[in-house]
């Protein structure tokens, strides 16, 4: 370096080949005094410090230089860099007040040093006119605060918490508020518009801190020292310097990145004691714990609504107006100017915000792709793997060029303990109870209360108050990245199987509330549990099959009540490959469990298979409960041959059996299958009086599936009968029902009872939409119309067509099959345009 300066005809002053580990501060400031440039050379070392020092030699002597030009030069690699120097030189990039360039040969240095000076030099020649009014200041002055950074894009859908954080900072006494929440969720973003907004309430100033390079607790004061301009020369400590920066007007401190250093908690809040006008507003994945302290999560940013069922489509507008698929939107223009949420592409958008679950880095990663991919094929790769997000900006902080990146950042700072408790749940989908937290991590519920508290002031994981009972998550966005960590351990199979185990238990907890009281309450609980419960049952496939025919048998009423046949069925057909190795009460169950599927979904030949198995066993059946469900799926699957006298016989031996049984659920069932079935063979006064007892047992056990179908059938009789004012009050109460429970088996068994009423009513156009609506629902859904109603519902088609004229009827039964259950449900009410299709 010493040659390139003398290379154009310039003199090194000082040549310092180390920081020196004694006192340099007399003899650095008679060089300086004599230097026109300050050439700094770092690599690994950052020097001694001698007795009573704060800093090294090294760092004074830059300290010291501040009223030189600098040229600064750092060797790469360094892989034995010491912390010190580390953070010197993360504070000199992130203060802006001097820039360094890399280097890693000698003479790459050389000529980086003869352009950097010669370029300094003309600079100063074409300056020569014009010299400076203003006198530098002199080494550790006060100077002016570190300014709010300015976004170069736009902070979409933020406004409500912007003014809730200002609102909170304005409350009396609250002068501490902490923003939290994970990596990429937007809290640097918030806080600096949050800064903005208040200025005018902060007179003094408002100073902005950037943290993240800091690893040292004990030196951030001293970093919020030289943002904020304080003189650090001649001051006993940090906190001295501060408190006299901060004595006069108010003051607004904004201290971003405090998860790794939240042990400086302690000094902030003396800080805050010594400065009574001073407010601080932290951003930090974890609360810093401070009595003073009030705590604002950052939440996601809103989502489009999920599409309701059946519907076909999106509707554009209602899209757009998230504010989640508006930033993607906006980051998408940025490298694809000509980027536009239109029809065929806004499904695809929306689902990849939802699938990122609104948090802003993620969403940005992604539409940073459209570059090269459409939102389709963007969305297709998402499902594969989260890394298909790839990085972002290269002007972002290091630790969220990638979302792997933010999480692993977040991770490190955990203990041991926690990190292994935060890998265990991610075993879970859809979020995990305490309970089942402590019995898959295999720790007392007392540790495991106090890891997850921990968790979730990392801001890892979060309670979920939307659910039945007490219960935690996580962002997919986070569990991904943790299940691969989870993969990795030596337990992991272990803790696998604990997961598997508790989730069948559960389902078998369920059986008698199933079956009973209780229903509802248990439905809800098992729904939250549906992706866990699905996880343990490929565990169980793969592991241990003999164990799930009974598991089937239970959860059927969950699966048929909560539109999960269709994955079921699959589970199921997997089971029965292992049949032949189960024992009979087993294999009456899964026999059991396959016929019944089979025939929800309209699949004729495998009921009638399974049909066929079950009976080969039903003499080895000695539980009576389970002999009484078998006569029940023969009486359901009777009409696929066209037995409708078969069906009758089963259903009231079914019937006949349960009454001697304490099982509501079952009984209304099978009063379901009898009237059905006496409705169809016009036995309309017994067919009512087993509805009745239906509707009544519905009533009673807050059934609220089969109060809606028992109304379905009332008023199909109604009908039947040339009741019709009493049919439609009936049906409009059974289609409200089924629009609230949203199943769509029942939202379809309610259209085409409408159908039924609008062709006596004489519309048959409205009757033909009806019916089209019905088919089109059952159709998405993939499912049939059960074998007992079809022979009625092809005569009600045939003799809507002979009334309307093909042509017409086909027109209308089109309309019909695109409409959305609650457009369906309007339009069979004759409330809006019956053509109206979602877009």
């Amino acid at each position: 370096m010493s040659r390139a300066i003398w290379a154009l005809r310039l003199s090194p002053v000082m040549f310092e080949l180390g920081a020196r580990p004694y006192p340099p501060r007399e003899v650095y400031q008679q060089y300086l005094a004599q230097s026109d440039v300050f050439i700094g050379l770092y690599w690994q070392q950052y020097g001694q410090l001698v007795p009573g020092a704060q800093v090294s030699g090294l760092e004074e002597e830059f300290e010291l230089s501040g009223a030189l030009p600098r040229l600064l030069y750092v060797k790469a690699p360094a892989p034995d860099r010491e912390p010190r120097l580390a953070d010197l030189l993360a504070r000199i990039q992130r203060e802006a007040s001097a820039s360094y360039r890399h280097f890693r040969t000698p003479a790459e240095l050389g000529r980086l040093v003869r352009d950097d000076l010669a370029l300094l030099l003309s600079e100063r020649f074409a300056a020569a006119g014009h010299p400076a009014t203003a006198a530098p200041l002199s080494p550790g002055s006060s100077r002016d605060p570190r300014p709010l950074p300015v976004g170069t894009t736009s902070l979409i859908g933020r406004e409500q918490a912007i003014g809730e954080v200002a609102g909170l900072l304005g409350e009396p006494g609250v002068r501490l508020v902490t923003l939290t929440g994970p990596g990429g969720i937007g809290k640097t973003r918030l806080a600096a518009a949050v800064g903005g907004r208040l200025r005018g309430r902060f007179g003094a100033g408002v100073v902005f801190v950037p943290l993240a390079a800091v690893t040292d607790p004990g030196l951030v004061l001293a970093d919020i020292a030289r943002a904020a301009g304080a003189d650090l020369a001649g001051t006993g400590s940090p906190l001295e310097a501060l408190a006299e920066r901060f004595a006069d007007g108010a003051w607004l401190l904004i201290l971003d990145n405090l998860e790794q250093v939240v042990q400086a908690g302690r000094d902030l809040a003396e800080l805050l004691a010594r400065c009574p006008q001073l407010a601080v507003l932290a951003t930090s994945r974890t609360a810093l714990g401070l009595a003073a302290e009030r705590e604002y999560p950052v939440p996601p940013l809103p989502l489009p609504a999920s599409a309701a069922p059946g519907a076909v489509g999106v509707h554009l507008a209602e899209v757009a107006a998230s504010p989640a698929v508006a930033l993607f939107v906006d980051r998408a223009r940025a490298v694809r100017p000509g980027f536009a949420l239109t029809e065929r592409n806004a499904a695809a958008v929306a689902e990849i915000c939802r699938r990122l679950e609104g948090m802003p880095l993620a969403i940005e990663l992604a539409a940073a792709r459209t570059r090269l991919l459409d939102p389709g094929t963007l969305l297709r790769r998402l499902a594969a793997s989260l890394d298909a997000l790839g990085t972002g900006a290269v002007d972002l902080p290091e630790r969220q060029l990638t979302l792997r990146a933010t999480v692993e950042w977040s991770v490190g700072l955990l203990q041991d303990a926690e990190r292994s408790l935060l890998e265990t749940v991610a075993v879970f989908t859809d979020g995990w109870t305490l309970e089942a937290a402590t019995q898959v991590a295999d720790l007392t519920e007392d540790r495991a209360l106090e890891l997850s508290e921990e968790l979730a002031r990392h801001s890892l994981i979060y309670l979920d108050t939307s659910a039945p009972g007490p219960r935690s998550r996580m962002l997919e966005t986070i569990r991904v990245f943790l299940a691969e960590r989870l993969a990795a351990r030596p337990d992991a199979a272990e803790i696998e199987g604990r997961h598997a185990g508790y989730y069948r238990a559960l389902a078998e907890q369920a059986d008698q509330p199933l079956r009973g009281a209780g229903q509802g309450e248990w439905l809800e609980r098992l729904e939250a549990e549906a992706g866990n419960l699905a996880a343990a049952v490929r565990w169980y496939l793969a592991h241990d099959p003999a164990l799930l025919p009974h598991a089937f048998r239970v959860l059927w009423p969950f699966w048929f009540l909560g539109d999960h046949i269709n994955e079921a069925r699959v589970w199921v057909d997997e089971l029965l490959a292992a049949a032949p190795v189960l024992g009979p009460p087993a294999r009456a169950e899964l026999e059991w469990a396959a016929m019944a599927t089979a025939n929800e979904v309209g699949d004729d030949a495998a009921a009638l298979a399974a049909r066929q198995r079950l009976q080969a066993l039903l003499d080895t059946v000695e539980d009576p409960f389970m002999h009484a469900v078998c006569q029940l799926a023969m009486a359901w699957t009777a009409p696929i041959t066209g037995d409708f006298d078969g069906a009758l016989r089963a259903a009231a031996m079914s019937l006949q059996r349960f009454h001697v049984q304490d099982e509501p659920f079952w009984t209304a069932q099978a009063d379901a299958a009898l009237g059905g079935a006496e409705t169809a063979a016009g036995r309309y006064d017994d067919a009512l009086r087993h509805l009745r007892e239906m509707s009544d047992i519905a009533e009673r056990f807050g059934y609220t599936w089969l109060a809606a179908w028992s109304r379905v059938q009332l008023g199909t009789v109604a009908i039947l009968q040339a009741r019709l004012d009493q049919a439609r009050e009936l049906l409009d109460e059974a289609l409200d029902l089924s629009l609230a429970i949203r199943v769509s088996r029942n939202v379809a068994l309610c259209l085409v009872a409408f159908a039924r009423l609008a062709l006596a009513e004489g519309d048959p156009e409205r009757a033909a939409l009806a019916a089209g609506a019905a088919d089109g629902l059952r159709q998405r859904a993939g499912l049939r119309a059960w074998p007992i109603l079809r022979r009625g519902e092809a005569d009600l088609a045939a003799q809507i067509r002979r009334v309307l004229g093909t042509e017409r009827f086909d027109q209308a039964f089109a309309s019909g099959s695109g409409l959305s259950q609650r457009e369906a449900a309007a339009a069979v009410r004759g409330r809006t345009d019956p053509g109206t299709q979602s877009s």
